[in-house]
Formats: C-alpha cells, structure tokens, sequence
C-alpha cells in the first residue's frame, strides 16, 4: 500500500494542485493529510473542497482549522497567523467549515500507521526533539502499536525520527529506508507554507509493503498565489516564512535535516 501524505496546505491551491498532480503520476492508493487546509493562503474553501474529494482519505484537523473554526484560541499565533486567520473566518463557506468541523484531531490509517498534526496530545506541539518523539511512540506502544509509524506536520520541515537510530536521512533521491519492528514519525513538510530555503510544496510518499518513505519538493505556480493574497488583502509574502525570517519568531523546527529530494532542481 503508497499512501500520499501531505501537510500543512494553508489555503495555497496552486501548491495543493501540483503536489496532487505529482502525487498521481507517482501512484498512490491512498492519502492522509495532517492538517492546516486553512491559514495563511488565499484558498481557504477551495483547498477544504479538494482535500474532502481524496479518496480513500485520512484527514485531521490542524491548529489553524480549529482556530478558523473558533475552538481554538490564535493567542499563540504570530500576527501573520492571526490576520489570515481573521481573514478566513470571515470567507469560509458553510460546507467547508462543516467539514473542518468534522475533521477529528486523530486518524488511524491502515497497518499501524496513525496521523495527528503537532503532537497526539496537542495540535499546537511542535514534535522536533527526541524526547518529545519518544514519548509519542511510547504513547502508541501503550495502546499495542510495537512498531507505528506517526505522521505527523505543522513545523513545515521535513522530519524523520525512529526509536532505534534517531534522526533518519534518506539517499540522495529521497527515498528514506524506514527501520524494521521500530516505531518511526514522520513529517513530510508543508504544502503550502514554505519554511525553507527555496519556495516549494513538500509531501511524502510512504510505502509500506517496501517499508519506505520517498520526500518531494516541487515548483509551483507562485504568481497565482501571490496575485490572489493581492486581492484578497492579505499579505502577498504569506506563502513562504524564509528562514532567516522564521528563527526570531521562534517557529523554527530546528535546522534543515536534507531530507528532500528537489524535484525540477538541480541536486
């Protein structure tokens, strides 16, 4: 079984599109998503809408959905966070906040694979050091899973942990081997918020029969996004946080592990 994994989409529908469109040449017979459809992005309603069409689909809900829905509080949001934010509660339709409503903030997917956005315990954790990723596999071997695999987002870096050997890196394509009877998280990056260095839209493609996640970065239309934050009012920067910008604000994940194969860049 593939399963696409994508995170983290902030209402950027031209990054969502082209992720979909790789994602179906590469193949997959299903998908999960680790939340965030909203935020940030200028899409908010037209990303819920495609994400709700994956079929079959494990979606959970994101700290940015729960507070678009107000059943979170955007106090622990950068002020970038909480204008989009105001901005999306205000244009989310009637059917696409029912479906953020109905995301829960859990899924488990099929042969031990279980999806939450920070943290099993909390949507706003960022899940970035070996302790915290400890105590979530020793959460998931309580409830009988000896060797889950915890998909996980909202940091918008790339991430992969395994109890036996810590940080894993893939090869230079990146294709990632995953450690056999050990619990592994994963964290395919953003969709549609770049944190890194270059302005792409990350996902994962995990492969359980192989035992193997494959990282992608990928081009996409960035002038769409920009022109439609133009006229929405929002921001045209929004869709990428560099760097350089993200440290201060202290929502960096930690330094970038080279776990991304860049697709349409040279290597």
């Amino acid at each position: 079984m593939r399963i696409a994994v994508l995170s983290d989409v902030h209402g950027n529908l031209p990054a969502l599109e082209a992720s979909l469109d790789a994602i179906r040449r590469e193949g997959v017979d299903a998908y999960a998503c680790t939340g965030d459809l909203v935020g940030y992005g200028p899409f908010p309603n037209e990303c819920v809408e495609v994400v709700a069409e994956l079929a079959p689909a494990w979606v959970v809900a994101g700290n940015h959905d729960l507070i678009a829905l107000g059943r979170l509080s955007g106090d622990r949001c950068i002020r970038l966070a909480r204008e989009s934010l105001d901005w999306t509660r205000k244009v989310l339709t009637e059917e696409a906040r029912a479906h953020l409503s109905a995301l829960p903030l859990r899924a488990d997917a099929a042969h031990g694979v279980v999806l939450a956005h920070g943290s099993l315990e909390d949507p706003e954790e960022y899940t970035t050091k070996p302790d915290q990723a400890t105590r979530q596999l020793d959460r998931l071997a309580g409830e009988g899973l000896a060797a889950p695999i915890l998909l996980l987002g909202h940091t918008h870096r790339a991430w992969a942990w395994s109890r036996d050997t810590g940080i894993l890196k893939p090869t230079a394509t990146g294709t990632l081997a995953l450690t056999d009877g050990a619990g592994v998280i994963l964290n395919p990056g953003a969709v549609g918020q770049s944190r890194e260095r270059h302005v792409h839209a990350r996902f994962l493609v995990l492969d359980l029969e192989r035992r193997e996640a494959r990282f992608f970065a990928i081009p996409y239309d960035v002038a769409r996004c920009r022109e439609a934050l133009l006229r929405c009012g929002l921001p045209p920067s929004s869709y990428h946080l560099p760097p350089a910008r993200v440290r201060p604000l202290r929502w960096a994940a930690g330094r970038a592990l080279g776990l991304v194969a860049r697709v349409g860049e040279s290597k």
